[in-house]
């Protein structure tokens, strides 16, 4: 198996536009299977191929149990892989929330997203796929197909001030003992 690495910003990779992926066998395989290994390593719910410093248009995603995030519980997600993923919103309803990335670690930032969306892609053998999404998973996919076309979240807002390190309002632990 090849290794891969994850890149970080300011990487020029994560800003480049990702090429479609037009052959499906071994070397597909090698990299998706790197792709969900760095993913489930890194405690993500989503990777994009371009996060590995391969500018092909893959993502995978996956919430292996109910997570509770942001006060709002969230259903599994069965691992899917979408290859060549096109999304197309459902009505007209967005939602803001909070989004991190594995490529800007230790940041969060409030970001609007649309709330269910359809999307089309291949398997990893090439054959058409297609489905919905809502709300996190939504939120999950938009995220990562904006990496296949060198979009960060970061660019999805212009409220600087809603950008945070989460430990930053983590109260601090008491090691003192005292109340």
């Amino acid at each position: 198996m090849t290794h891969y690495s994850l890149i970080y910003a300011p990487d020029p990779v994560l800003r480049a536009k990702a090429e479609m992926i037009t052959a499906f066998g071994a070397e597909l395989q090698d990299l998706v299977d790197n792709m969900v290994l760095i993913m489930r390593q890194e405690k993500g719910v989503g990777l994009a191929a371009p996060q590995l410093g391969v500018l092909r248009r893959a993502i995978v995603v996956e919430v292996a149990q109910a997570i509770e995030r942001d006060g709002e519980l969230i259903d599994p997600l069965p691992l899917t892989l979408l290859i060549n993923p096109e999304i197309t919103p459902i009505g007209n309803d967005k939602a803001d929330g909070w989004e991190g990335c594995l490529s800007i670690p230790g940041y969060r930032g409030y970001v609007e997203r649309w709330r269910h969306i359809a999307y089309t892609a291949r398997d990893i053998n090439g054959r058409p796929l297609q489905g919905q999404a809502m709300g996190f998973h939504a939120r999950v996919i938009q995220h990562e197909v904006d990496h296949l076309n060198g979009i960060l979240y970061t660019d999805r807002t212009d409220r600087i001030e809603t950008f945070i390190r989460p430990t930053a309002i983590s109260p601090p632990d008491d090691v003192s003992g005292e109340q």
